[in-house]
């Protein structure tokens, strides 16, 4: 609906009125066929017909446009009265500057802004009515510090309103302290069901590194018992290489002694014999030269070899070869100091 064309002071133009309501735009919007129209009107024509009301032409909602700018400052421009001009206002301004006016007319009807109180009274007047509401609020005179009307004063009890207080708010505190309590309970069987899978996998993980840390015992002792024969090896090692070297040592002189010497000492202690046995005593001797020193070479070989097996049986086997090499050096040496 438009601006009552009562309200307006002086001439006011034929193309500012809607050609529904015949009444002064408000919130104009125009028409391809230049009609103007409120906003509120053509929308609830358009809802039941489909052309300008006007000329009839064809008209939608989406070829509607807002106005000239021209017809907006007429129409901005227009005088009228206050719409509060029956309760005494007197004011008339431009329609652009009415509805500030309006928010401030002191002669506008607004409601009371006491909760509950029905009443509507004029701008002026309102501080007059809220002294004397029946609806206002104000607090208790005895220090209860509860909050009454005016119409609930002679009806208030400070005793029974703390006790009704208290009480509902015993009730709700009662039921936190509820909620807490299933909360804290819910929490601590999800802790303690935690801590039970912890256990269990700890019992587990203890389980699993005692049988490793006995696999490494085990393992240590085996290779303290290899270790000690190692070392047992050896020291047997040291001791034949020491009766070798020594025996090495008796030998060196009765090797160094030319042939010649050792054939004319011989010549002399045997001075009996006949000369058809000297060359075989001959090659006696340098065969038994040579096998000394087979013997010698192949005990030097087994010294200087790489160092003993801890296994036991090898250590026997290499062992009783080396005692065998050494009875056959010893043998040798007498033969040969014996010839």
């Amino acid at each position: 609906m438009g601006y009552d064309l009562e309200r307006f002071v002086g001439y006011v133009n034929e193309g500012l009125l809607c050609c529904v309501c015949r009444d002064v735009l408000q919130r104009p919007l125009q028409a391809p066929c230049e009609h103007a129209y409120c906003s509120a009107c053509i929308s609830s024509w358009l809802v039941h017909h489909h052309s300008c009301p006007e000329d009839r032409l064809p008209l939608d909602v989406g070829s509607l446009k807002p106005l000239y700018r021209y017809m907006r400052n007429d129409l901005n421009r227009l005088q009228l009265r206050c719409m509060n001009a029956g309760q005494g206002c007197e004011v008339v301004c431009s329609l652009e500057n009415m509805h500030t006016h309006e928010d401030e007319c002191e002669f506008a009807f607004i409601s009371c802004s006491n909760t509950g109180c029905p009443v509507q009274v004029e701008r002026r007047g309102l501080e007059a009515h809220l002294s004397e509401c029946n609806f206002r609020s104000r607090e208790c005179p005895n220090g209860c510090g509860h909050t009454l009307l005016s119409i609930d004063q002679s009806q208030h009890n400070c005793v029974a309103e703390l006790r009704t207080e208290v009480e509902m708010l015993r009730a709700e505190m009662l039921c936190k302290v509820e909620e807490v309590r299933r909360e804290m309970e819910s929490r601590l069987d999800s802790q303690r069901r935690h801590m039970v899978q912890k256990e269990s996998q700890l019992k587990n993980d203890m389980e699993e590194l005692k049988g490793q840390l006995s696999r490494v015992m085990c393992d240590m002792r085996a290779l303290l018992g290899a270790e000690r024969l190692r070392r047992q090896e050896m020291a047997e090692a040291e001791l034949e290489k020491r009766e070798l070297m020594e025996l090495l040592r008796d030998l060196q002189p009765t090797r160094s002694q030319h042939p010649v010497e050792q054939q004319a000492s011989m010549d002399q202690k045997t001075c009996g014999w006949e000369l058809h046995t000297e060359p075989t005593r001959h090659q006696q001797r340098e065969t038994s030269f040579q096998a000394s020193s087979l013997s010698l070479h192949s005990a030097q070989a087994t010294i200087s070899g790489p160092p003993p097996s801890p296994q036991l049986g090898a250590g026997t086997r290499k062992g009783g070869t080396r005692s065998l090499t050494l009875d056959c050096i010893k043998r040798k040496s007498r033969e040969v100091t014996v010839i």
